[in-house]
Parts: structure tokens; sequence; C-alpha cells
């Protein structure tokens, strides 16, 4: 008569087996899985460029900003109509004569004044003044006083003022006038100030006139 198989005999193949599946299941997943260094790290991706750390675009944002700000500062201010225009060194003389010339002294914290004058074309052709400028200020505006029919009088800046040939312009408190702006120091009545009058042809008059109480 034989004797039944031991239980833990009949076993062994099924164990051996088992074993040999799960270490074939496990190690096709293990290959396959990245490893931890295989991950991109957020500081390699900013060391490579491909994406801006959050400090730097908020670095880059505020320095847009301040360009925006300046651009905006050097376009806004780059003709403006304050501003003193550029008289050449070989510029021929104005055909202008000059009486009764005086700039309004002003007290300190008055950035503006005004000039007045009587000018006398002597050519033969209108004379078409375009701008006015002095060293004392930053800029130089030819004004016009024009009453409405509403009986309102009042200033506005214009691009020329003309002086008929063989005729005159007077300057006046009531009337056309020149103006400068951006006074660099308080006018004080008895000095006097060098300013400088430029027409359309690129022609110009240097003047040296008394500062005057109004």
């Amino acid at each position: 008569m034989t004797a039944p198989a031991h239980p833990h005999r009949r076993c062994a193949p099924a164990l051996a087996l088992l074993t040999l599946l799960a270490l074939t299941a496990c190690g096709p997943r293990a290959e396959s899985e990245p490893s931890a260094s295989a991950v991109p790290s957020a500081s390699t991706e900013s060391s490579t460029g491909t994406e801006p750390s959050a400090g730097t675009a908020a670095q880059d944002m505020a320095g847009h900003d301040m360009a925006d700000m300046d651009h905006g500062t050097m376009n806004h201010g780059g003709a403006s109509q304050n501003a003193a225009p550029a008289v050449p060194a070989n510029a021929a003389p104005l055909p202008l004569t000059v009486t009764d010339g005086r700039v309004v002294a002003v007290p300190p914290g008055v950035p503006d004044t005004s000039v007045f004058a009587t000018l006398t074309n002597t050519g033969p052709d209108d004379v078409q003044l375009s701008g006015v400028s002095s060293p004392a200020a930053t800029g130089g505006l030819l004004m016009i006083t024009r009453t409405d029919p509403a009986g309102l009088t009042g200033m506005s800046a214009v691009d020329t003022l003309t002086v008929p040939a063989g005729g005159t312009l007077t300057l006046s408190d009531t009337g056309d006038h020149l103006m400068l702006s951006g006074l660099k120091a308080p006018l004080q009545e008895g000095e006097r100030l060098s300013l400088t009058l430029t027409d359309t042809q690129g022609r110009a008059l240097t003047l040296d006139l008394p500062v005057l109480k109004p």
C-alpha cells in the first residue's frame, strides 16, 4: 500500500510558481517607473530659462513699468509747447527795433512772467515771430489776448505773432505779449534780463531788458 504524498511536498511546486509569477510581474513595473531624479524640479526649470520664477517675473514687470513711466517721461516732454526754441549760432538778425521793452518783476514762488515792448519792423516783409527764450526760464510762449462776443477777455498761446512790414506790434498787459515760464529764480526790480526772439525763417534778435514792477 502506497503512502499518501506529504502535504508540504504537494504545495512546493505551487509556491514556486506563485513566486515566479510575482517576480515577473514586479520586475517590469520597477523598470518602467521613473526615478525621483528623472522628474524635473522647479529649480531645474528656472535654471534652463523655460519658465521664469515668480521673483524674476515680478522684477521684469517692475522694470517694464519704470520704462513705461520714463518713456512715458521722455516721449510727454519731447516737443512741449513750453520748450524754449533752439537758436542757431549763425542765425541772421531780425529786422526789428525795440522800444519800451520791459520784463515784469514777480515775487518768489511765481513761476511765470510777462514781457512787454513795441516791436517795429524795418524790413520789406512781414516778420512771423515763432518763439521767445531766456537763460532765466525753462520755456517761453507767444500770447494773444482776445475778447469774445459775450465781452469775456482771455489769453491763449499761439504759434506765431506777426510784425507787419514797415509797421509795429505792441506787446502790452492788455493785448498780445510774450511770456517766460519756469523761472529759475525770482525776478527783482532793477535787474536786467536777456531774452531772444526767433522767427519762422530762423532769424534771431537778442534783447537786454530791465525788470520793472507792473
